[in-house]
């Protein structure tokens, strides 16, 4: 009995202790079934999309294309997800975030001509619908993290007002890494927000911009992972665009090459690297990484003047060749039924709209857009789908002026019109200065620490006393906007020539206009506060020396035919255009084809080394057809001249919405 009664006090005071236990510390098998109720909660509802955009990187600019590159994150998600092998964008940054966005071929939004600059009045049309109004009709949170680039002079460009909820970054298309502004004409911007505001402290001043993006969407991540609500993230990062900017510790991962620019640019490129790694790690953390499908993808290719590089591919960002055009792409997430797959199918930026709403549900039967859904053919594999590849063609940009085309049926790629002087094959540049060194920096690389050391640890932001910096003298509007309007004169010169109706400007002086509101109705009105358009720019002093219209007299006009004729013998071997095919479309832009036109074998040749236009004279002509058919649907480029009402001065030193009409189309 004494046995049985010491037996039973023992029982019960290892039950209460086990009850306290209980209470105040919950047991491991709790804990556990804790993380698995999280984890199917998140499941159980539709797959968030995480949307990654690098800035400016080529094809040449990864691992897995250039052993000298170190970035194993991206190899690795590529490598366990779906790499996309024929992958287009367009040949410049906004261009293709608009396509992106929209899912329509920028010449349907007005979008088709060069990146926006800092004082252009100019956006994506407020009317077009975006990727994040998709998502959030079908219930998501959304957020924009990182770059904008579509436009900010109207606050309704601005990305809180076409379907972000949220918004932590820049308005420009580049800035500073660390202080966060921007000079430009001379004269010095700050450009950095939350939401509408203005963000600026030590926080954020100072900071690098790729560390402070991964602490934003570490955030963001914490914050879901409380509520379970789906969320569509636009994570934009700055890297790789210039200017060559980076915290030295990225540089000990490459080696010292004799061109300091592609050195500098390797490091971004292991910075981005990184970057990308802790945001996974992020998701895991946060038990998300299970529920979310990641897309990430370059703008255009790589840029060959600050260090960016595409071989083997031709060109370089701003050319309609394939190193403008053709980058990197990939999708990974465990949702995914296929895996460890190159997917081989023509894919276009349009496509991403339709294709990701398919992932999480929504309908895809949208009217009037471009892209379309790859998500079954991704997903099943293309060995196991039994539809046909979903995308036959795409247009890699068509422009009125100056008058560019390239179009892809198949495997014939044609090019037509004004050639860009970047039209080469542009070297790496890797040839390494130290040897010796070079070979330890590729013994010492390891895989990027995967271990966080805890939940909630956030990156301190690298400070710019780390920074490493190679400034050039490399102007990036005279790399792209200049080359382009020196081609639009030389085709305005020819056209000249050939039809005989103008002169040298007279001294008479015009109101500079700016289309505003609706492109259909073609309302155009002076721009807001006139003497504020920059009088003395050099576009409007290139414009004093263009060729103008003058009226013909009427004994012009009586020897009008006699004239053509005698030019036309002077112009026959110096004129290339094609001018039987000029028409005016159905929204009124003239479109005037010029130039000679290349055509390439994609598959036999890749590299675009042999034009076999020559030999294949029908063949041109059936796709000089379906590109006009795409030139009927053009809306006029909308790229007006710079306005001095967006100076930053004039906004506080901040870069500023408030001084532009909105565009409507």
């Amino acid at each position: 009995r004494a046995v049985r009664m010491v037996w039973s006090s023992f029982v019960e005071l290892v039950c209460r202790v086990n009850l306290l236990c209980h209470v105040f510390r919950p047991s491991q098998q709790q804990a556990r079934d804790s993380v698995n109720r999280r984890s199917d909660r998140s499941l159980s509802g539709k797959p968030n999309i995480l949307f990654v955009v690098a800035d400016d990187l080529g094809w040449n600019d990864v691992s897995w294309h250039n052993r000298n590159i170190h970035s194993p994150t991206l190899e690795r998600l590529a490598a366990d997800g779906i790499l996309l092998d024929q992958y287009y964008v367009l040949p410049t940054c906004t261009p293709s975030r608009a396509a992106m966005m929209t899912g329509k071929y920028p010449y349907r939004v007005g979008r088709q001509h060069m990146y926006i600059k800092p004082l252009m009045p100019a956006g994506l049309p407020v009317n077009v619908q975006i990727m994040p109004q998709y998502f959030k009709q079908a219930g998501y949170t959304t957020h924009a993290v990182g770059k904008w680039h579509l436009g900010f002079c109207h606050q309704n460009y601005t990305p809180t007002f076409r379907g972000f909820d949220t918004f932590y970054g820049f308005y420009l298309g580049s800035q500073d890494y660390f202080l966060h502004n921007k000079i430009y004409e001379g004269e010095t911007g700050y450009d950095f927000r939350l939401n509408e505001e203005v963000l600026r402290g030590p926080e954020v001043e100072g900071k690098y911009s790729t560390d402070l993006f991964v602490n934003r969407v570490t955030n963001l991540f914490k914050e879901h992972e409380k509520n379970g609500k789906p969320w569509f993230t636009y994570l934009s990062f700055q890297s790789v665009h210039e200017p060559i900017q980076v915290p030295y510790e990225y540089t000990k991962s490459i080696c010292r090459y004799k061109d300091q620019r592609r050195f500098y640019y390797s490091a971004m490129v292991n910075s981005l690297d990184i970057a990308v790694n802790r945001v996974v790690e992020a998701l895991k953390a946060t038990n998300q990484y299970q529920n979310t499908i990641i897309v990430f993808t370059s703008d255009n290719g790589g840029a060959a003047s600050f260090g960016g590089n595409n071989l083997p591919l031709r060109g370089t960002k701003g050319t309609l060749f394939e190193g403008g055009t053709r980058t990197t792409g990939f999708l990974h997430s465990p949702l995914l039924q296929q895996k460890n797959l190159v997917y081989r199918n023509l894919m276009h930026a349009v496509d991403w709209l339709p294709t990701l709403l398919s992932a999480v549900g929504q309908s895809t039967n949208l009217t009037q857009i471009d892209g379309v859904d790859h998500w079954q053919a991704i997903n099943e594999g293309p060995e196991n789908s039994s539809s046909p590849s979903p995308r036959e063609d795409l247009v890699y940009n068509i422009k009125e002026k100056p008058f560019m085309a390239a179009f892809r049926k198949g495997r014939h790629k044609l090019i037509w019109g004004s050639r860009s002087s970047k039209d080469v094959w542009f070297p790496a540049n890797e040839d390494v200065l130290y040897p010796e060194d070079c070979k330890k920096v590729h013994g010492n690389r390891t895989l990027p620490n995967t271990q966080l050391r805890g939940r909630h640890t956030l990156v301190l932001p690298h400070g710019i006393d780390t920074a490493e910096q190679l400034v050039l003298n490399v102007d990036e509007d005279l790399e792209y906007w200049e080359e382009n309007e020196l081609l639009e004169n030389e085709q305005e010169v020819e056209y000249d020539i050939e039809d005989d109706l103008y002169v040298t400007e007279s001294e008479e002086t015009t109101v500079e206009t700016t289309t505003i509101v609706n492109i259909d109705t073609a309302t155009t009105v002076p721009t807001e506060n006139s003497t504020a358009t920059r009088e003395g720019s050099t576009r409007q002093k290139r414009r004093s020396r263009r060729p103008r219209k003058r009226k013909l007299k009427p004994s012009d006009k009586k020897n009008k035919k006699h004239k053509k004729k005698q030019n036309k013998k002077h112009t026959k071997n110096k004129n290339k255009g094609n001018y039987k095919r000029r028409f005016t479309n159905k929204n009124g832009v003239v479109i005037k084809p010029y130039g000679n036109a290349m055509l390439f074998d994609l598959e036999e040749d890749p590299n675009e080394r042999n034009d076999i236009s020559v030999d294949n004279h029908d063949l041109v002509e059936i796709l000089k057809d379906e590109i006009m058919k795409h030139f009927e649907n053009l809306i006029p480029r909308f790229a007006p001249p710079d306005s001095m009402a967006g100076l930053p001065r004039r906004w506080g030193g901040v870069y500023s919405p408030g001084w532009c009409e909105a565009k409507y189309i």
